[in-house]
């Protein structure tokens, strides 16, 4: 998921730039593209919105509070990495996942983006590449600058979340057995099977400015950290990295 947080509702288009993992648990980050287009039907708060590879529907008609389906993409690992030996494991196919979000907008004060969200989803995979549910739970804070940067709106944000994952999406991701146990021979031939649980710790952060009537222009980053399972796991305790960093820019027209 691409860490961009919209500090405005409006209508735009745009395109980020961001340094991502280059598979869940790597030690090295590879390049993407990541569209953006939110719209907003006009005299109410619905809304369709994609930010990278995931695309959501607001079905609710309020100020404060959001929710509806998403659909997000998670992409493939294979031996396009750049791990000699996570190269060599079998394929994890690419995923697709549908479920519902559900997100409260709570007011600081009286200043329109000086908020607190509370955001939650839950997705279930489509495709049959895992099965069971995974789940996020999300605070961020919004600041609006008052001074901002080079006479222009500055908003800043900041988050904790939690993801959640079940055992077979950990498997899937983060197991060791079968004939991928040759890769890994300190493993003594016993598989590595973690549990469902807590997956990973994320922390977002980014600055917007909107610097001019139609540009805004994003910079966001997110620190990861798995922990439990997926972080005792092989591919990221011997091949890979705990901490995981995604960050990059993205501008997007106003209209």
């Amino acid at each position: 998921m691409i860490p961009i947080q919209l500090p405005q509702e409006a209508d735009l288009i745009g395109l980020g730039v961001f340094s991502v993992p280059d598979f869940y648990g790597s030690d090295k980050n590879e390049g993407v593209a990541a569209p953006i287009l939110r719209y907003q039907f006009k005299g109410t708060k619905l809304y369709g919105q994609i930010l990278g590879p995931e695309a959501l529907v607001n079905l609710v008609d309020r100020e404060d509070f959001r929710a509806g389906p998403l659909i997000r993409f998670r992409s493939r690992r294979d031996d396009d990495v750049d791990n000699d030996i996570v190269k060599q494991m079998d394929p994890v196919a690419s995923a697709t996942e549908m479920g519902v979000f559900a997100a409260y907008h709570m007011p600081v004060d009286s200043r329109p983006f000086h908020k607190v969200i509370f955001y939650a989803d839950v997705v279930g995979n489509t495709n049959g590449v895992y099965n069971g549910a995974t789940g996020n739970v999300r605070a961020t804070y919004i600041y609006p600058f008052e001074q901002g940067m080079m006479g222009m709106p500055l908003i800043g944000h900041v988050g904790f979340g939690l993801f959640w994952a079940s055992k077979d999406f950990n498997e899937r991701y983060f197991g060791v057995r079968g004939r991928d146990l040759n890769l890994f021979p300190e493993r003594g031939g016993f598989d590595y099977r973690p549990d469902s649980g807590l997956t990973s710790i994320k922390i977002p952060f980014g600055l917007s400015s909107q610097v001019s009537p139609e540009w805004l222009l994003t910079v966001a980053g997110r620190y990861e950290a798995l922990v439990g399972d997926a972080k005792d796991s092989p591919i990221v305790d011997r091949q890979g990295n705990k901490n995981q960093w995604t960050i990059g820019i993205a501008a997007s027209y106003i209209f």
